[in-house]
């Protein structure tokens, strides 16, 4: 109980302190040499902005540094969907991510990867703000580099 009040009142203090607006940029490269609060320093190979909220409910992380998976939830405040979608789209490549695919939409979709890992980022509009959904897995399948599971003799149906 007293970790789930510790986590609200985080929470409730970030949120509070975000509520200045600045522009968009990433934490690991603020130009004030402010760092990103200890929720988001593992993630040293994707950009969050700088103003983020981690949603604890909604994350799933395992791993640490360059090789975790999981989802990431997020929601930031001073910005807008479109500005999200904007930092992925410049900032990915410079953490040596590859694009895959994007839609802009309600609901916009992109998908990048890098070496074994897939990065599929949802971005959308929510009453309390903007969400942003990262869900970094293994990839899979030829190129991948992981081992692929034998594919099953096709033979005509008698």
């Amino acid at each position: 109980m007293k970790i789930l009040f510790f986590a609200f009142a985080l929470a409730a203090v970030t949120a509070l302190a975000s509520c200045g607006g600045s522009p968009l940029a990433p934490s690991a490269t603020r130009s004030d040499s402010a760092t990103a609060g200890p929720s988001f320093s593992q993630f040293s190979d994707i950009p969050v902005p700088a103003k983020a909220t981690m949603d604890v409910s909604q994350s799933l992380l395992l791993g640490t540094g360059e090789s975790w998976v999981g989802r990431l939830v997020y929601t930031t405040w001073s910005s807008s969907a479109g500005d999200i979608f904007d930092l992925y789209k410049a900032q990915m490549p410079a953490y040596g991510w590859r694009e895959i695919t994007s839609v802009r939409a309600a609901i916009s979709v992109q998908t990048w990867q890098r070496a074994d890992r897939v990065a599929t980022v949802q971005i959308r509009d929510t009453t309390l703000g903007e969400e942003t959904m990262v869900t970094v897995a293994p990839a899979m399948g030829p190129g991948s580099g992981s081992a692929t599971a034998a594919q099953p003799s096709r033979q005509p149906l008698r």
